[in-house]
């Protein structure tokens, strides 16, 4: 091989060098954007923890929505208070109940069947 063929032989391999690292530092950006869109998802998600750990383990419920919930009128509520059926608490004339003061006063009056099946 003489100079003139060694010289091109070289510049051949410089430039497919040349484009190999082209192909990997186009691959590195693409990996880095999905890196960074992954890493915002994460932070979304790790936002969305925190605000479901804001949800408090036994939330209050107004006595509009206690209303609706047990499907009762006004009357039926200030009546079920008044004979302690349900504990409450008041704040300037509003009233909050316990999800957990629902629940007990819904398992105080369960009563389970008593049908028997036939054989």
């Amino acid at each position: 091989m003489n100079f003139k063929e060694h010289f091109e032989k070289f510049e051949a391999d410089i430039r497919k060098k040349m484009l190999d690292d082209e192909i990997i530092i186009e691959s590195l950006k693409e990996v880095n954007t999905k890196h960074e869109v992954l890493l915002k998802k994460l932070d979304c998600l790790i936002t969305g923890l925190n605000e479901y750990r804001k949800i408090p383990e036994d939330p209050f419920f107004t006595n509009d929505e206690f209303m609706n919930l047990m499907t009762i009128s006004v009357r039926t509520a200030q009546l079920w208070r008044d004979q302690g059926l349900i504990s409450y608490s008041q704040i300037s004339g509003k009233i909050y109940y316990r999800l957990s003061d629902i629940q007990k006063l819904l398992n105080d009056n369960y009563h389970k069947s008593s049908t028997k099946v036939r054989k």
